[in-house]
C-alpha cells in the first residue's frame, strides 16, 4: 500500500522588496462616490467559444469589484469610474488570465465590443496521448489554445515537467510507469503544476502494477479485487481505488460542484460510456472532492483534489510580476476566493488579511488533480454538456 501522498510546504516567500504605504483596504464589493458599469463577453482564444464563470474584477487598491460570467460568457460588473484595468481569469488565474484596460464613466455604462476580450493561455500545457482519448482536441481545437505532446519517457525528467503548469493524461497509456516517474509526478503536483487523468488513465495516480519491486508484483491488466490497490502510484488506495468493472450505457448523473454547475448551467447531465471496460470508483474519501456522480448505481464519476505544496509555482510567477492569492473580502470572509494579481498590488491585499497562495491549499500553492471515469474524448457524438463539461475540465486546471 502507498503512503501518503503530499507533505505540506513549509516554504516561506520574501516579500521585503514589494512592502509599501498602502490605503486602509475597504472591500465590500459595494462602491462608493462616482461609479459606473462595464459589460462584455468572455470568449476562449478561438475568438467563437463562450467561457462561462469565468472571473472578472477589477481591483482598486486592494478593493476587488468581482463577478462572474453567466453561460453565455456575458458579464455586467460596477465599479469606481475611471481608468481600470479589467482582469478575466479561469481557475485559479496562473494558467488562463487576461487583462484589458477600460474607461468606466459614472452613470454610463461601458460595452466591451464583442470579439474583443479573450481569455488568453498564460502557462505552458502538455499531454501525453493514448489509446482512446485526445485532449489535445479540446485544448486545441475547441478552445485555441496549445499543448505540447509528450511521451510516457518524458515522465523520468522532473525538469521537462516543470515546464508545464498542466498535464493532460489520455486513456491507454503505452509503456509502463515505474517509481521514478510516480515520483516526478508527485512532485510536479507539490510545485504546483496540476493533472487531469481519465478512466485507465487513473494508473498514473494510483499505479499500473507494473513497478518492478518483484516479478511476481506484475500485472499488465489490473482489475482490483476488495480494492487492494497496484503496486506504484503516488495516491494512497485509501483515498481513491478504482475497479475495471464498466459497461457501455448511459447514465443521468447529478452536478454536485458549485462552480461546474455555473459553468453548464445545469445542474444534471447525461454521460455515456461506449466501451465495453472503464474504471469504477470504489473508494473515495477526502483531500477528493466528488464533482458529479451518478446516485443511483455508479456513483462518483469525476472527482478533484487540491494538493499542498511547495510554492514554487509562486516564486516562477513573482519572476514574471504575478502572484496567486486568497483575496477574503473584509466581513464576508465565505465569499474568499483565489485571484492571480500584479505583485505590485500585493501590499494592499496584504493591509487587509488577504494571503499568499490558494486558499483551497490554505496558503500554500499547489495543484490540483481532476480524474473523470469517463473519457476526454468519446468516440461517436458527444452530448453539448459533456463538450462543455471537458472545456471546464481544461480551464480550471
Amino acid at each position: 500500500m502507498k503512503k501518503l501522498l503530499f507533505l505540506s510546504g513549509t516554504f516561506i516567500l520574501a516579500f521585503s522588496l514589494l512592502i509599501s504605504s498602502c490605503k486602509k483596504d475597504k472591500d465590500n464589493n459595494t462602491p462608493t462616490g462616482a461609479t459606473g458599469t462595464v459589460s462584455g463577453k468572455v470568449i476562449a482564444a478561438n475568438g467563437i467559444t463562450p467561457i462561462p464563470n469565468a472571473n472578472v474584477f477589477i481591483d482598486v487598491e486592494g478593493e476587488i469589484y468581482f463577478t462572474n460570467s453567466d453561460k453565455s460568457g456575458i458579464f455586467s460588473l460596477e465599479a469606481p469610474a475611471g481608468a481600470r484595468i479589467l482582469n478575466i481569469q479561469t481557475g485559479n488565474g496562473t494558467i488562463f488570465r487576461a487583462q484589458y484596460p477600460v474607461a468606466i464613466e459614472s452613470g454610463q455604462t461601458t460595452i466591451v465590443p464583442d470579439g474583443t476580450l479573450k481569455l488568453t493561455q498564460a502557462a505552458n500545457l502538455a499531454y501525453i496521448t493514448g489509446y482512446w482519448d485526445q485532449i489535445e482536441t479540446v485544448i486545441i481545437d475547441s478552445l485555441g489554445y496549445t499543448a505540447d505532446e509528450l511521451q510516457l519517457s518524458d515522465l523520468d525528467n522532473l525538469a521537462t515537467l516543470q515546464n508545464y503548469s498542466g498535464l493532460f493524461l489520455n486513456c491507454g497509456k503505452s509503456g509502463d510507469l515505474d517509481s521514478l516517474k510516480y515520483s516526478n509526478m508527485k512532485q510536479f503536483v507539490i510545485d504546483g503544476g496540476s493533472i487531469y487523468a481519465s478512466d485507465f488513465a487513473v494508473e498514473y495516480l494510483t499505479g499500473d502494477g507494473n513497478a518492478k519491486f518483484t516479478a511476481s508484483h506484475k500485472n499488465n491488466n489490473p482489475s482490483k479485487t476488495n480494492c487492494v490497490g497496484d503496486i506504484g502510484g503516488f495516491i494512497n488506495d485509501t483515498t481513491l481505488c478504482t475497479e475495471k468493472i464498466g459497461n457501455t450505457g448511459t447514465v443521468t448523473a447529478d452536478v454536485l460542484a458549485a462552480d461546474l454547475q455555473s459553468y453548464l448551467g445545469v445542474n444534471s447531465v447525461d454521460v455515456t460510456y461506449d466501451l465495453s471496460a472503464w474504471e469504477v470508483i470504489q473508494i473515495v474519501t477526502a483531500p477528493w472532492e466528488v464533482l458529479i456522480e451518478d446516485p443511483l448505481t455508479l456513483g462518483p464519476l469525476a472527482l478533484r483534489m487540491t494538493a499542498n505544496g511547495s510554492n514554487m509555482k509562486n516564486l516562477k510567477l513573482m519572476d514574471q510580476g504575478w502572484i496567486t492569492i486568497c483575496h477574503i473580502p473584509p466581513g464576508n470572509p465565505g465569499n474568499a476566493h483565489t485571484i492571480t494579481i500584479s505583485v505590485n498590488a500585493w501590499p494592499a491585499h496584504q493591509a487587509h488579511g488577504d494571503y499568499i497562495g490558494t486558499c483551497q491549499g490554505g496558503g500554500t500553492s499547489g495543484g490540483n488533480i481532476y480524474f473523470t471515469t469517463f473519457h476526454n474524448h468519446i468516440q461517436g457524438t458527444i452530448s453539448q454538456d459533456v463538450q462543455h463539461m471537458l472545456e471546464y475540465f481544461v480551464l480550471n486546471l
